[in-house]
């Protein structure tokens, strides 16, 4: 199972990355969820009920997909740094 991201943040789940998607992370389901659940945040609002990656729906969009691809890097820098049983981060490449 793949969780992947849009640029607007929102985190999703299935067996391929969709076009237009960022893989995120790998694993068994079970573990993806759970892990991905924790280190998430969860919208409110109109996202109410969404995982979404923190920091990328505030990023400035003067700023363009430039601040947005931090506020990802970033977050899954921190996210790798910790050790999640059956849970594999992707990184970000420069």
């Amino acid at each position: 199972m793949k969780a992947y991201c849009y640029a607007s943040g929102l985190i999703q789940f299935g067996q391929r990355t969709p076009p237009g998607a960022i893989q995120i992370a790998s694993g068994r389901e079970a573990d993806l969820r759970r892990v991905i659940g924790v280190l998430a945040r969860h919208g409110k609002g109109e996202s109410a009920g969404c995982l979404l990656v923190p920091g990328v729906p505030e990023a400035p969009e003067s700023e363009g997909d430039q601040a947005k691809g931090d506020a990802l890097a970033t977050w899954l820098k921190w996210c790798a740094g910790h050790k999640h049983r059956g849970v594999k981060f992707s990184t970000m490449r420069d």
